[in-house]
């Protein structure tokens, strides 16, 4: 009975590691941290999911990467067209414009004090955002590219 037991626990735990996986992959020469998991729930059904990671990349910088899936996230896209705006003069100093990540519209932010944040939808799998009080834009921009093109890989189905 406790092989029965210990061979149910391993297949949920595995089984859970592989669920969890194509919304904030390993990537290989980076520091990856422990996926977090918020299922978002109604009390009629799964609205998708919410997944927290913290990652510092083989150059060392370090971002919190957060990766909306389901009808939670299904309205959000990047403007259309090219944006380059700041929040004007009773803002705080921060600038957005509309870049491409690995191929995905997407929107940088830069603000003087929190740092830099870029969000795109990767195909119709879902949103990532990323968010650095360090990282320059450029570095941001490519943390972005490399985990966009390894999820479009572990999900090609979905693309």
């Amino acid at each position: 009975m406790r092989k029965i037991f210990a061979a149910l626990a391993l297949l949920a735990v595995c089984s859970l590691a592989a669920w969890a996986a194509p919304g904030l992959p390993d990537i290989d020469g980076w520091t990856n941290g422990k996926a977090r998991i918020t299922e978002l729930q109604t009390d009629f059904r799964n609205r998708g999911r919410w997944i927290e990671r913290d990652y510092r990349t083989d150059g060392g910088v370090l971002l919190h990467a957060v990766w909306m899936e389901g009808s939670g996230e299904r309205g959000w896209n990047a403007a259309d067209g090219d944006i380059s705006a700041d929040d004007g003069p009773l803002g705080s100093g921060a600038v957005y414009k509309t870049i491409r990540a690995a191929g995905e519209k997407a929107i940088l932010e830069r603000h003087p004090v929190m740092g830099c944040s870029l969000a795109a939808r990767v195909g119709t799998s879902g949103v990532l955002t990323l968010e650095s009080k360090s990282a320059t834009d450029e570095e941001i921009i490519q943390a972005a590219e490399t985990l966009i093109l390894k999820i479009k890989s572990d999900t090609p189905a979905q693309m």
